[in-house]
């Protein structure tokens, strides 16, 4: 059997996206699987339109990848509300050509939970699963978020 010779992973493709004249969204195809759960769209909820699991404790590095994830549903990606922690907040300088408004949390909004808003004032409310938790778990939260009234099997 003939083996394909394994790539050595690395992170420099990140550098090749160069931002578009109008503010370089919606961006290139995510880097890895965004970790995302969304309602359908024409369900309407009190709490959340969706979970989101990052990898790490800094999402600020998985943002690319989710604006693009949501692009589809959101359109052009505003303004992102987040309770920072203070890894993101030092490193959340995305580049300013990518049109990204970074603010802290609104007054009322959770710890947990991103508010994703878009052009026309759309706004995704995701709740953020803890990136430490193992698969099962994650997966069974993200689902009780999105459906919460289904009987798990």
């Amino acid at each position: 059997m003939t083996r394909l010779p394994r790539r050595l992973f690395t992170n420099r493709d990140l550098g090749l996206f160069h931002a578009a004249a109008d503010g370089g969204q919606p961006f290139d195809a995510p880097t890895r699987t965004v970790r995302l759960l969304l309602r359908d769209p024409d369900e309407h909820s009190a709490g959340v339109d969706g979970a989101w699991w990052p990898r790490g404790d800094n999402v600020t590095a998985e943002l690319h990848n989710l604006v693009s994830a949501l692009t589809s549903r959101l359109g052009r990606t505003e303004r992102i509300a987040f309770d920072w922690n203070a890894l993101s907040i030092s490193q959340r300088g995305i580049d300013p050509p990518d049109g990204l408004d970074f603010v802290g949390p609104a007054p009322d909004q959770p710890h947990n939970q991103m508010y994703v808003f878009g052009r026309d004032g759309t706004c995704l409310r995701l709740l953020i699963i803890e990136p430490m938790l193992d698969a099962d778990r994650a997966y069974e939260d993200m689902q009780k978020t999105v459906a919460p009234n289904t009987e798990q099997v």
